[in-house]
């Protein structure tokens, strides 16, 4: 168990007036206790916390069913993120445990989403070789979408755990869809290619967005790659300690309009990352959260046009007291 963080939560508990939290999400259980167990919950509750895992994993303590802890501690009420937690949990929670359900947005996620020295080091290791294996990708006339995509899913278990996510490969027009399957497209030397990639080291993930074959994308693709850049590079100049995250999707989102791309805005600004590649908080006009010191975050808006592709460039960084790229 990681006391530190475990009293972070206590702390939020305290201030939200919250009785008992419990969490069935793999990640928060690994940030908690440092253990991988799928199918385990870890309960806050009377100023203690409980894991229970599932008996197919080994461990020292023998398996006790949550519900039994739970009437012993006499819980009446249980708060969850209903993000992470999924109708059938919630049903069993409500059948085993017999308690009321309170609904709590990204309880654990705030505690998760200031990181340590030490969480940071290893998001910007992972984003490191990211920017290696992108390096490192080979396009010859003829190269598939998938080819490109198992270069990568191929380097990235060479040099780190893996693949963060499922990677993007996009040629040309089929960079219009954010989120495009590689597939059969051929490369040849005059197409643009999009590809959004990220690798797992120690458990934390990177995300990062490249454009190659710039000097092939003509306007009005040359146009927008080069305000959303200079949209980037202003909304980072303002962004601190205290200040409101929905703010920065919302200066993105009105710099792209006021330029005339407000059509070709498909989606928000950014994420936070960590153990999962998309963490809260998403960076996104409706959110009311402030930044914090040592949030960790990807930036990566993008522009859009149906049948003739899309740009997009994603980097990570750290608040200290303005923001600093990671790698």
């Amino acid at each position: 168990m990681n006391v530190d963080r475990i009293k972070k939560v206590f702390g939020l508990l305290r201030r939200e007036k919250i009785s008992a939290a419990g969490t069935c999400d793999e990640s928060d259980i690994f940030y908690f206790t440092n253990i991988k167990a799928g199918g385990s919950f870890l309960l806050f509750a009377k100023g203690a916390v409980q894991l229970f895992v599932n008996s197919l994993y080994p461990l020292k303590h023998p398996w006790i069913k949550p519900e039994a802890s739970m009437k012993k501690m006499k819980v009446s009420v249980l708060a969850v993120e209903p993000e992470k937690t999924t109708l059938a949990a919630l049903k069993r929670i409500r059948k085993n445990f017999g308690c009321g359900i309170r609904e709590e947005h990204n309880l654990f996620s705030k505690v998760r989403a200031v990181k340590a020295k030490e969480e940071i080091e290893k998001i910007a290791r992972a984003q490191k070789m990211a920017k290696r294996i992108m390096r490192g990708l080979i396009f010859k006339p003829g190269t598939s979408e998938d080819d490109c995509r198992r270069q990568i899913c191929v380097m990235s278990h060479r040099y780190a755990d893996g693949p963060s996510f499922e990677p993007i490969v996009a040629f040309s027009k089929n960079s219009a869809f954010p989120h495009h399957t590689a597939g059969g497209a051929k490369y040849s030397a005059d197409m643009s290619v999009l590809i959004d990639m990220g690798v797992k080291i120690d458990g934390y993930c990177s995300d990062l967005t490249r454009i190659k074959g710039l000097s092939n994308i003509k306007n009005p693709l040359k146009r927008a790659f080069e305000t959303l850049r200079q949209a980037r590079k202003i909304a980072l100049g303002n962004i601190h300690p205290g200040s409101r995250i929905g703010a920065l999707d919302g200066f993105i989102r009105e710099f792209l309009s006021k330029a005339g791309f407000e059509k070709n805005i498909l989606h928000s600004s950014g994420h936070g990352i960590g153990l999962d590649v998309h963490e809260w908080p998403a960076i996104t006009i409706s959110e009311k959260g402030k930044f914090e010191k040592g949030m960790v975050f990807a930036l990566e808006p993008g522009l859009y046009f149906e049948g003739l592709g899309g740009v997009r460039e994603e980097n990570v960084y750290v608040l200290e007291d303005k923001p600093k790229e990671l790698a």
